[in-house]
């Protein structure tokens, strides 16, 4: 077995699309973790994998790592602040908290960006924030619970924000002690584990709608729909399309962001 032959034949039962994990630098992950596991070939890898449900749990947190970055895809961030944010926001009912999950936040970036956007823009409504982050992989969620990232982390951010958020320590940047106490962490498996429910706004961008394979998408866009309520928003990255069939679930406004349609569409 070969490495391409390993990847067409372990990773959609893993709900990945193989040919996404082609490139040599995914290769040389992969034979990293083999190494750890002294194990010495594709095939004796392939059938460690389907007799160890954790293994095949930590290959997929491997191989999906999202690489994340502040105020990724800047003119989202604008539209949110101008449009889609206020838009939600006035059809809610005055004592109602403003819900938004980000799925897959990796290492924190697009939670604390929405934080931050929050605070420059909402906090003074007298309405509530609930951001919910989540993710597969642990040590994602330790990294942003410190909340220390290098400078090219924040290459997308208007550099006002930065400055006034963070502390340069030597090239690195803090955010300030206490921030990441404002948003709920969870450890969340998109595959594995059901969805969050009550939601005004999801972001899943770069991750289920770019690595996951069509069915296992389309398991995934229902699970949105239930977690969101009534014409709440599903944000996806700007690469990333939802599978055909979703047209009964959800209506694209202005792409990548995505209205949910009533139960009575779905």
């Amino acid at each position: 077995m070969d490495y391409k032959e390993f990847l067409k034949t372990t990773l959609p039962h893993l709900g990945l699309r193989w040919r996404r994990f082609r490139s040599k630098s995914i290769r040389k992950r992969i034979i990293s973790r083999l190494q750890v596991l002294a194990l010495h070939s594709w095939s004796e890898y392939h059938s460690y994998l389907f007799d160890n449900e954790e293994e095949r749990q930590q290959l997929s947190g491997l191989l999906t790592v999202t690489i994340s970055r502040f105020w990724r895809n800047a003119a989202l961030f604008e539209a949110l602040e101008t449009t889609w944010l206020p838009a939600i926001l006035d059809r809610l009912p005055a004592n109602e908290p403003l819900r938004i999950w980000s799925a897959g936040c990796a290492s924190g970036e697009e939670p604390y960006s929405l934080l931050i956007l929050w605070q420059e823009s909402f906090a003074g409504s007298g309405r509530e924030l609930h951001l919910l982050a989540s993710d597969s992989d642990s040590r994602c969620l330790a990294r942003a619970l410190q909340g220390r990232y290098p400078a090219s982390s924040f290459r997308e951010m208007p550099r006002h924000l930065r400055e006034k958020y963070c502390t340069n320590e030597g090239g690195t940047f803090s955010l300030p002690g206490g921030f990441h106490d404002r948003i709920v962490w969870a450890e969340h498996n998109l595959i594995s584990d059901p969805p969050f429910k009550g939601n005004h706004l999801i972001f899943c961008r770069n991750l289920a709608y770019t690595y996951f394979t069509d069915s296992l998408q389309e398991k995934i866009t229902v699970g949105f729909h239930r977690a969101l309520l009534p014409g709440g928003l599903l944000v996806l990255g700007r690469k990333d399309h939802l599978p055909k069939g979703s047209g009964g679930l959800f209506r694209r406004l202005q792409h990548p962001i995505y209205e949910r349609l009533s139960d009575n569409h779905a």
